[in-house]
């Protein structure tokens, strides 16, 4: 392979490589000053309420109409631009403002104090959804509880008149203590939620989730085992003729017939109040994969959009002509060889530039990823001016606007005469601006010089689409194949013989 063939695909690699570099800084730079990212997760987080919470429509509810076109476009710009927009706020919204709190209040934020998500992991949601209020999942969950709150109540009162039984002795206090000592996690939990006897109207979510779940079965052998030995103590009583422990003994059954008929009904309290509220953290669990995944699918599209409107931007104003750059680098050789002189330092450049792109970078180093865009900028817009390739100046601007016959300001020429628009400008002696007629071949001629053009800058878009790493990847292996080609030239240098000459590269 001609290496001189070799070198203008290195050094045209190295061009887009630097092009594509600077889209991705320009574009990390956007991300982050427009918050792109956490704008998707917030409206994930609203996804995620709907699917869990699924507030039904009524069949004959009448919808809203749409906005106008014009209202929906300034709406859009306003939140683009990160301006407030005023819209009305449904319950996924609350449940979402709600949530991005809780988050600013643990530093999750910007400096100027409005939150931000450059992430979002199951536990952490769950550890912020813990300090919500129930109401947000469940609205009527006070009514539930409060059934659930009076029956440990009354499952409370009736165990603490047990224990101050003075019949109670021996097996059954032991069983009635091992009652107690399961009820009382229960107990405590309770009155986390109450206040007097009352569930409070607002009650922290982790608060009604911290009860814990009955083991029925348990405590109904307890009883059991307890109601034995009552019965036992009965019998003995009896067979002594002892008429009035008898009767206390048997008044002490009673009692704990009455537990377990309250630790029955108990149970079914519990599953009707707790069940709806661990069903919706079932369903958060459930459905967290699937709005992730959405979020990843529809965050990625965005990203690739915003790539390639960026990448039409910084072709158009860096002129970043392909069939140009070409030309230039392969009839060049002086411009081809600095360009190929900057090419390990532009990998080594890519390299950084992929390691600190950070797939979920925390919010305490935001204003350093800022600066650091910045800079990469800066950098890489230099090194493409020192390459040999110059940008659109305002002047080619003014004369492709001026060539196509839509200026209708006129200008003096040297004859005093105005003329009309629609004609090419030439500049005379004295600097004043007169225009010379167009016939339509030269009209259609520059119309033609600019089509191409504009095909040289959509080929360049469409490479830089591909994206920053495809080419440093690409760079990688053309210089592996010139070490190469090298390397097999050397040694066939050794094996020729004297006077044979030096083979071409």
């Amino acid at each position: 392979m001609d290496l001189g063939i070799l070198n203008t695909v290195i050094a045209l690699v190295i061009v887009l490589l630097v092009l594509s570099l600077l889209v991705q800084a320009i574009q990390t730079l956007l991300k982050k000053l427009l918050k792109m990212k956490s704008r998707q997760i917030e409206g994930s987080l609203k996804d995620l309420y709907e699917q869990v919470v699924g507030v039904q429509v009524p069949a004959d509810a009448v919808a809203a109409p749409p906005p106008p076109l014009l209202t929906k476009i300034w709406t859009t710009l306003k939140r683009i631009l990160g301006m407030k927009v005023e819209v009305p706020a449904t319950a996924a919204d609350v449940f979402k403002d709600k949530v991005l709190d809780q988050f600013k209040n643990i530093g999750r934020k910007t400096l100027f104090g409005r939150a931000v998500l450059d992430s979002l992991s199951k536990g952490d949601l769950f550890k912020v959804m813990g300090k919500l209020e129930s109401e947000d999942f469940l609205p009527d969950y006070v009514q539930k509880f409060q059934v659930l709150c009076d029956r440990i109540d009354d499952l409370r009162q009736a165990i603490d008149a047990i224990t101050d039984d003075e019949m109670l002795r021996g097996a059954a206090s032991t069983k009635i203590a091992e009652i107690r000592s399961i009820l009382a996690p229960i107990f405590n939990n309770v009155n986390a939620i109450v206040e007097g006897t009352q569930v409070k109207p607002r009650v922290l979510f982790a608060d009604l989730l911290r009860l814990q779940k009955l083991d029925v079965h348990e405590l109904l052998d307890l009883v059991d085992q307890a109601q034995v030995a009552v019965t036992k103590e009965t019998e003995i009583a009896n067979a002594a003729g002892n008429a009035g422990e008898v009767a206390a003994l048997r008044n002490l059954s009673k009692q704990l017939a009455s537990v377990a008929k309250l630790i029955g009904d108990l149970s079914q309290k519990f599953v009707d109040a707790v069940s709806p509220l661990r069903n919706k953290i079932e369903q958060v669990e459930l459905w967290f994969d699937t709005v992730t995944q959405s979020f990843d699918e529809r965050y990625a599209r965005h990203m690739r959009t915003a790539s390639i409107a960026i990448s039409i931007v910084v072709v158009i104003v860096l002129n970043a002509n392909f069939f140009q750059v070409y030309k230039s680098l392969s009839s060049n050789e002086v411009q081809r060889n600095l360009i190929l002189e900057k090419g390990p330092e532009i990998l080594e450049q890519s390299r950084l530039a992929q390691a600190q792109a950070s797939p979920t970078p925390t919010p305490a180093n935001v204003q350093e990823v800022l600066q650091q865009s910045r800079e990469e900028i800066e950098t890489l817009s230099s090194a493409y001016a020192g390459f040999g390739f110059t940008p659109v100046s305002l002047q080619q601007l003014q004369s492709f606007f001026w060539s196509l016959g839509v200026v209708t300001a006129v200008w003096p020429d040297d004859t005093g005469q105005r003329s009309v628009w629609g004609m090419a400008r030439a500049e005379n002696p004295a600097n004043v601006y007169a225009w010379r007629n167009q016939s339509p071949g030269q009209w259609w001629q520059s119309r033609k010089a600019n089509g191409a053009t504009l095909v040289g800058w959509a080929i360049m878009v469409m490479l830089l689409s591909v994206g920053a790493p495809f080419w440093q990847d690409a760079l990688e292996s053309l210089f592996g194949i010139k070490n190469l080609l090298r390397q097999k030239s050397g040694t066939q240098n050794i094996e020729t013989k004297s006077g044979a000459g030096q083979p071409k590269e």
